[in-house]
């Protein structure tokens, strides 16, 4: 019942009705407009075609009373003639209008208003014979027939009745008016099946045209309900290019990338896991250990106290790294602009990491301009290169050189670092500035969070600048481009 239900009001069914509706509305309308237009015409073929059926009622009635029978033998005609052609006829005294007899006796000795002159506003032309139609006044007797008489050569130009004593006797057909005004129903036939054939057909294109439409909406329904139960892997083939081609394709991409944003969820909650367990677990049996009284002496409490320390410091590090990369991607983080020598940022930077430097045996170049003034933040640009230079500093080999530059460029001020890595391809480096990305840990260097450069390319964005990387001799070379003009 619920499937019927949902059939019933589902979106195939309304279209199938509303093209439905619409052709019946169209059939309707084309029918009113056709009726309207073809009425006038329909009511003169209706007059035509009474005087058309009986021509003979004339030309017999005027050889009788040319001949001189008397009135009984022309009432006679009269009714054999109105039985025989299934019409009703009123035999006129011309001289005053009396009906003399009527097939139908209901106006026998009433007075009808005869016209005095016959225009052309009255004088209708068939294929047969010219004839009069006309309606007697309203009120008077008559009044809801349309009489109908077929003009002979006596009426000279058909404009003026004969005088009185030529032909005193006339005979009329006599049609009521409904059955002259409602001549257009005899075009409902036809209309009704014209109307046959096109419902049918139109509903069995409405069907095809809906299954048409809704079909790749049936699509994006499955894909949405795979979705929904967390498989992301779909794919909506839509071989169009209106707008259901369009949303089926925006659907597609959406899905592929809330896949790839599930994906990085998960690995975030497995990288996060990893960098927290591996500390505390390291803080927790140190702390054990002291607990339980394993420090021999002073010296090896100071030890597990530093090991304790310095994990926590990493742990502390870590979490600052992933609040500061949630801020960058919520668009929480402002720029606190000013006026930055970017000479005396590098070198305060560089002076930094210059202790231990020197202890893994790394060299530090630094090639830098003599004024090179912006408008950054300072505090986030000099995280950028420290996050660089950290990056350079693990995983540049013992022996190795680190290259500082700074420098102007077509308008920017651009920030250069550069350290041996002759183990990284170039397909590699795209890769670096994933979150969480770690390189083989069995290529030697430290490891650290996979966060550093992420960091450094949003702080770089967000001042307007980019952050790229490529492979050369040898070498990978990180540029930092930043506008002068914030």
């Amino acid at each position: 019942m619920a499937t019927f239900g949902s059939a019933l009001f589902s979106l195939q069914s309304k279209l199938i009705a509303a093209f439905a509706l619409l052709t019946l509305a169209s059939l309707v309308l084309a029918a009113s407009v056709f009726v309207f237009v073809r009425r006038g015409e329909q009511e003169e073929q209706a007059l035509d075609h009474v005087i058309a059926t009986s021509p003979a009622i004339y030309t017999e009635f005027s050889f009788l009373q040319r001949r001189g029978d008397p009135e009984s033998v022309l009432a006679e005609f009269i009714q054999a003639a109105a039985v025989e052609h299934d019409v009703r006829i009123l035999l006129l005294d011309r001289r005053d209008g009396t009906v003399l007899v009527d097939s139908d006796d209901t106006l026998a000795g009433e007075r009808l208003h005869l016209p005095r002159d016959f225009d052309t506003s009255i004088t209708r032309t068939t294929r047969f014979r010219p004839y009069i139609s006309w309606h007697p006044e309203d009120g008077s007797p008559g009044s809801d027939l349309i009489l109908i008489s077929a003009l002979s050569s006596q009426l000279g130009q058909f404009r003026q009745i004969p005088p009185r004593g030529a032909e005193p006797y006339w005979p009329v057909l006599a049609v009521p008016e409904e059955t002259i005004t409602r001549a257009w129903l005899g075009l409902l036939p036809g209309l009704g099946i014209a109307a046959a054939i096109a419902l049918p057909v139109a509903v069995v294109l409405a069907v095809l045209l809906a299954g048409y439409i809704t079909r790749p909406l049936q699509q994006l329904t499955l894909a949405s309900r795979q979705m929904a139960e967390g498989s992301f892997d779909v794919q909506v083939s839509v071989d169009r290019r209106d707008e259901v081609g369009r949303l089926a394709q925006a659907f597609s991409i959406m899905a592929q990338r809330v896949g790839d944003a599930h994906t990085q969820m998960r690995t975030l909650v497995a990288n996060v896991s990893h960098d927290l367990k591996t500390p505390l677990t390291s803080i927790l049996g140190f702390a054990q250990a002291l607990r339980d009284g394993g420090a021999e002496d002073e010296a090896e409490v100071r030890r597990m106290g530093g090991v304790i320390y310095d994990e926590a410091a990493r742990l502390t590090a870590r979490l600052n790294d992933l609040l500061y990369l949630s801020e960058l991607e919520s668009g929480q983080a402002l720029l606190q602009r000013e006026e930055i020598d970017l000479r005396r940022l590098v070198e305060g930077t560089v002076r930094r990491i210059e202790s231990d430097a020197s202890a893994r045996d790394v060299r530090l170049s630094i090639d830098l301009a003599d004024r090179v003034t912006l408008r950054a933040d300072g505090a986030k640009l000099e995280r950028t290169l420290e996050n660089l230079l950290d990056n350079a500093r693990k995983y540049t080999p013992e022996g190795g050189e680190i290259r500082v530059r700074a420098y102007l460029e077509a308008g920017s001020a651009c920030i250069e670092v550069a350290n041996a890595a002759p183990d990284i391809s170039a397909e590699e480096v795209p890769r670096l500035f994933e979150r969480f990305y770690r390189r083989d840990r069995t290529r030697g260097g430290s490891t650290g969070s996979g966060l550093g450069l992420p960091i450094a390319r949003d702080l770089i964005e967000l001042h307007g600048g980019t952050l790229e990387a490529r492979v050369t001799e040898g070498e990978i070379v990180f540029t930092a481009r930043l506008p002068l003009e914030g």
